[in-house]
């Protein structure tokens, strides 16, 4: 059997997707139940007690577990893979980095001034970068092991779906640091529905970026496990 570290690191990786994937959908409809609840603020221990609030509880619970299994079925299937493909390492290297920045911005947020803004806006485009070259790097190796086997049709689709990705994240990216640009000058209502409407774009794209690569990453799966 070709790639066996790579076959069931890839595996897991997808299978941590799918599961990242549930939780989406099931926050999305936490946050419809909160917002109809009147907002967190409204949610108590004795409300979520009720029979009304249990479903937000379940939910939540749910979501974090989910979460937190996906999150370790990652790490794992990333180390595993990159027994095989070097690729994978430097995925890790960069989702590594990727946290600390987004833990460092974490506690820029709860800071003031002007000064203190710009370094947070700078971090977290910085992490987002980061996160780019986590898909790239994946999506290089799923590619890089397709060529190894044979598999020309994956190798371009795995190049188009790196092109999507990063325009993608080039406008996320571009947004942030335009936004914080623009604050100085234009109206906070007009700058609301500026990034409003940039913001519903890229989050369309996202949609159709990851329901991409999940497919990918699933084909890639498929034909490692009959390799």
């Amino acid at each position: 059997m070709m790639f066996p570290k790579a076959r069931k690191g890839v595996t897991k990786i997808f299978i941590a997707e799918i599961c990242t994937l549930i939780a989406a959908v099931v926050s999305g409809i936490l946050s419809l139940l909160i917002a109809k609840a009147g907002g967190i603020e409204n949610l108590n221990f004795e409300n979520l007690m009720s029979a009304v609030s249990q479903p937000v509880m379940i939910l939540s619970i749910v979501a974090a577990v989910l979460l937190l299994f996906s999150g370790l079925f990652k790490i794992i299937g990333y180390i595993q893979a990159a027994g095989d493909e070097e690729y994978f390492t430097r995925a890790i290297i960069y989702a590594v980095i990727s946290v600390v920045l987004y833990v460092i911005a974490g506690f820029l947020q709860s800071q003031t001034g002007t000064v203190m803004e710009w370094i947070y806006t700078i971090v977290i485009a910085i992490a987002e970068l980061m996160q780019l070259l986590v898909m790239t790097s994946t999506i290089n190796g799923l590619a890089e092991l397709s060529y190894q086997c044979r598999r020309d049709d994956l190798v371009a689709r795995g190049n188009t779906i790196i092109k999507i990705i990063g325009t993608v994240y080039t406008l996320n990216i571009s947004l942030i640091i335009v936004g914080r640009v623009f604050k100085i000058f234009m109206k906070e209502s007009v700058l609301e529905i500026i990034t409003l409407i940039v913001t519903a774009i890229i989050l369309i794209l996202t949609v159709i970026a990851y329901i991409l690569y999940l497919g990918y990453l699933g084909k890639v799966s498929s034909m490692l496990r009959r390799n």
